[in-house]
């Protein structure tokens, strides 16, 4: 008879075959926590058995997926890939630019929510530049499909925000105390830099070429196929040599491996540097 230890093996295999989505990011006692939550919705009695209803209920994953990443967004979300694009990424991209006499940075930010991520990165490039940013084109694009995210994000609005230490908020934001605590309302200078789309993945089809794209926990939602049809649309939004973002806990299969070059694995950001002909004619 299979062991629980067995079955619970088995079922993070599955998720990661048919998602993409790597439970070993996670620690075994968060990982059982939230996916008892979902065996006692369905009924399920044990690992076995959860799995035959995923297998059978594909819309049962979009539960599950929801239940593991709790998704909630925030200002400089994930800390450590942050830190990655303050201290490397940004600064090539900027040496790059340098290089062929150009100042315009563009960047995409797709799955952006209620705005924290795209206003996070102009932050960051702000930090990274100084004084000279008033000198740089900073163009940021942030992208979803939901009206009332989209609404809640041109307002650049947010309630009782914590902010990494480093990070002066008045310098970003106007500050006041109203019954529901501290508003944060981001400084027009930071938000003529963003502009925001509806887009669905799905139907998007590449037009600009951005030097940086990040994707964070969406591709769980799909199944392989799918997802590296959006792994590929992405690809071509990105300039030859830019780089691409993705959640912590997703993966790239196989068939995009060539075209994906892992620079920092375990902060999921890679490098746009397959072998497609349209790609190799691309300019910076």
């Amino acid at each position: 008879m299979i062991s629980e230890d067995q079955s619970f093996a088995l079922l993070k295999r599955r998720i990661l075959l048919d998602r993409g989505f790597d439970c070993e990011q996670y620690k075994v006692n968060y990982l059982k926590r939230r996916i008892a939550v979902r065996l006692r919705a369905t009924g399920a009695q044990n690992y076995l058995e959860y799995l035959q209803i995923l297998r059978k209920d594909p819309d049962e994953y979009t539960a599950l997926l929801n239940e593991l990443t709790v998704n909630v967004t925030q200002f400089f979300r994930d800390a450590d890939v942050f830190a990655r694009l303050h201290e490397v990424i940004i600064p090539e991209m900027i040496q790059a630019k340098t290089r062929i006499s150009s100042r315009t940075l563009r960047i995409w930010s797709a799955g952006c929510a209620s705005g924290e991520e795209p206003y996070s990165l102009v932050m960051l490039i702000n930090e990274v530049l100084g004084a000279e940013s008033l000198n740089w084109n900073i163009r940021v694009l942030g992208s979803d499909y939901d009206d009332k995210s989209l609404k809640a994000a041109r307002a650049g609005v947010y309630k009782n925000l914590e902010l990494p230490e480093d990070i002066d908020p008045e310098r970003y934001f106007l500050i006041s105390e109203n019954e529901g605590g501290r508003e944060f309302r981001l400084r027009e200078e930071i938000k003529r830099h963003v502009r925001f789309e509806k887009k669905n993945l799905l139907e998007h089809q590449p037009k600009r070429h951005f030097d940086l794209v990040l994707c964070r926990n969406m591709l769980i939602y799909f199944g392989r196929e799918v997802q590296d049809r959006i792994l590929q649309l992405l690809a071509e939004s990105t300039l030859w040599e830019g780089y691409l973002v993705l959640g912590k806990s997703e993966t790239v299969g196989s068939e995009m491996a060539g075209l994906l070059k892992p620079v920092f694995p375990v902060e999921r950001i890679y490098k746009v540097a397959g072998t497609r002909q349209k790609a190799r004619k691309r300019q910076p």
